[in-house]
């Protein structure tokens, strides 16, 4: 079983540019596009950092995420998945896109 700090150091230890890229239509232009999510482990969290994708999101001065809790149980791809997850459902939810 890995522990947390197992998992923060298997994520820092990826050599790859972390984010999620995906596909969806702009519903203002109708035109496909692509969301980008930068991750970024913080403490015992997943973020996803992202453009806002309601109106509510838009208003706030603070940068959109999305996030996933780390917990011991599961492995980093678990938790990624989790994330990726979370970012499909935002877009799915959003004002402003949808998924293409």
């Amino acid at each position: 079983m890995s522990t947390i700090n197992d998992i923060k150091t298997e994520c820092s230890e990826v050599n790859k540019i972390k984010i999620f890229e995906i596909e969806v239509v702009n519903l203002r232009t109708n035109e496909t596009d692509y969301l980008i999510f930068n991750i970024e482990l913080i403490k015992n969290s997943l973020y996803a950092w992202h453009e806002p994708l309601t109106h509510k999101e838009e208003k706030r001065k603070k940068i959109a995420y999305k996030k996933v809790v780390l917990d011991k149980c599961f492995s980093l791809d678990a938790h990624l998945q989790d994330l990726y997850s979370e970012c499909v459902y935002a877009i799915c939810s959003s004002d402003f896109y949808s998924l293409n």
